[in-house]
């Protein structure tokens, strides 16, 4: 069951652009830069604390955070990120229809791709330069962002011109699967340096630095290292694969876009297994998406020290490789639609797991990582090839520019919903996470009346 499948030479291409962009996700949004946001964000708040309760504090070293956890300032710092993070769901999910559809003429999606790769690798060396207040440090990370999610509204897009219909939920999986696993390397490599600083082999007054400045630097060179690293595995994409299925470019594509983009909309209204499914997608995905943004930051509001979330997190990276390679193969036996009830169902349970995490239970957050890690890529890929396989290939560009907008959507709710529950007046972090099975039941719901047809992508009416 676990036996890899043989790639053509686009689609090992197009896998490998998983393998890139998966160390940025990990990097970069799971890891380091909630530390370095929390860091830069509280460190007038920790300063002032530490010094009323400790004295001086010159060479002590910020990256002990159990001594922020919990603080006023600490809480504040995590509650804007999220809000961060929906507003930047907001705005990809406006755009994206809009990449879809222009993507669409001929050249454009290759163009497209190219021009957001670099604005999101341009964005991540910005991130890598120290001296930001808190304030510039989430503009660019908003930017750095955008430019990723837009490079996979194209990418996911690209799965139509690589492989053929009975082939995309294995070719969809393995690159989740691929992602997972090789975005390991440039994290452990990029985390040396930091776990230097932390464990004190690198000491304050190393080149002149103070604490601060060594753990600062340490994690630009994490960021710098996850960036060279997508820009080497990005290039068999941008060598081997091509748009096969594109339009004729016209005096006006971009007017041409918008109009095809207006005439989407109403055609979708005839494929109503399309329509119902985005719905459940939307819903289901958001926690998912949630999970993965917010997973260090949930974990820092519960306690969970930080060296605990990294272990987590890298668990849910090494179970997560097997666990897709062998959701594609069991799609084959059980149907699409079976294997993301399963993956909802993970989900749930995972999510009540947290809500029972306490001071005193922190251990259960490695249960969690994994349960998580059995489900998250295998949701992930078998829901982009699901969706793949019911649309039609001449529109496929302006179609997964609405997967996109619901994908990015789902990462709007979840967010916002712990960010305004989480204060103790009101369900605290425990109470407000636990609230996300709600939107999981509804997928649930919803999910059961997509039956698409077996084959082809007849329209419904």
């Amino acid at each position: 069951m676990f036996k890899l499948p043989k790639l053509t030479k686009k689609e090992r291409s197009w896998v490998l652009y998983d393998i890139a962009n998966s160390a940025f996700i990990l990097t970069v949004i799971t890891i380091f830069f909630p530390i370095l946001y929390e860091m830069i964000y509280m460190a007038p708040h920790v300063s002032a604390g530490i010094t009323k309760y400790l004295g001086d504090t010159e060479g002590l070293n910020p990256l002990y955070t159990d001594l922020w956890i919990g603080t006023k300032g600490a809480l504040g710092g995590t509650q804007i990120f999220k809000y961060m993070t929906s507003v930047l769901a907001l705005v990809v999910a406006v755009i994206s229809p809009m990449v879809g559809s222009w993507s669409n003429y001929k050249g454009n999606k290759r163009k497209f791709f190219i021009i957001f790769l670099i604005v999101a690798v341009a964005g991540g060396v910005g991130l890598s330069i120290p001296g930001y207040s808190w304030v510039p440090l989430l503009l660019i990370f908003f930017v750095t962002s955008m430019g990723y999610n837009l490079t996979n509204v194209l990418y996911d897009a690209f799965l139509v011109d690589v492989t053929t219909e009975d082939r995309m939920d294995e070719i969809s999986a393995t690159g989740f699967a691929w992602g997972y696993i090789g975005s390991l390397i440039p994290f452990f490599v990029g985390l040396i340096p930091y776990a230097l600083v932390l464990f004190g082999i690198i000491k304050p007054g190393f080149l002149g630095m103070n604490a601060f400045n060594l753990e600062r630097i340490a994690i630009s060179i994490a960021f710098l290292v996850s960036i060279a690293w997508w820009i080497y595995w990005s290039l068999p994409l941008l060598r081997d694969v091509e748009q096969t299925y594109e339009l004729e470019s016209g005096d006006d594509d971009f007017k041409q876009s918008l109009k095809r983009l207006g005439q989407t909309l109403k055609e979708m209204r005839g494929y109503k297994y399309i329509v119902l499914f985005l719905i459940a997608y939307l819903l289901y995905i958001d926690v998912v998406n949630s999970v993965i943004r917010l997973a260090t930051n949930i974990g820092g509001d519960l306690g969970v020290g930080s060296m605990t979330m990294l272990g987590v997190v890298v668990l849910v990276q090494v179970v997560a490789f097997p666990s897709a390679i062998i959701y594609g193969r069991l799609v084959k036996k059980y149907g699409n639609k079976l294997m993301i009830y399963y993956g909802i169902a993970i989900y749930a349970l995972g999510v009540y797991m947290v809500y029972l995490i306490n001071a005193d239970t922190t251990w259960l957050m490695w249960i969690v990582g994994l349960l998580i890690g059995t489900a998250q890529g295998g949701i992930q890929s078998v829901s982009r090839s699901y969706y793949a396989k019911m649309v039609p290939y001449e529109k496929a560009n302006d179609f997964f520019g609405f997967f996109s907008v619901f994908g990015r959507f789902a990462g709007i709710f979840s967010p916002f919903i712990i960010a305004t529950f989480q204060s103790e007046e009101l369900l605290g972090t425990n109470g407000a996470v636990l609230l996300l099975i709600i939107p999981l039941i509804i997928a649930s719901i919803v999910l059961y009346f997509v039956n698409p047809p077996e084959k082809g992508v007849t329209v419904e009416k």
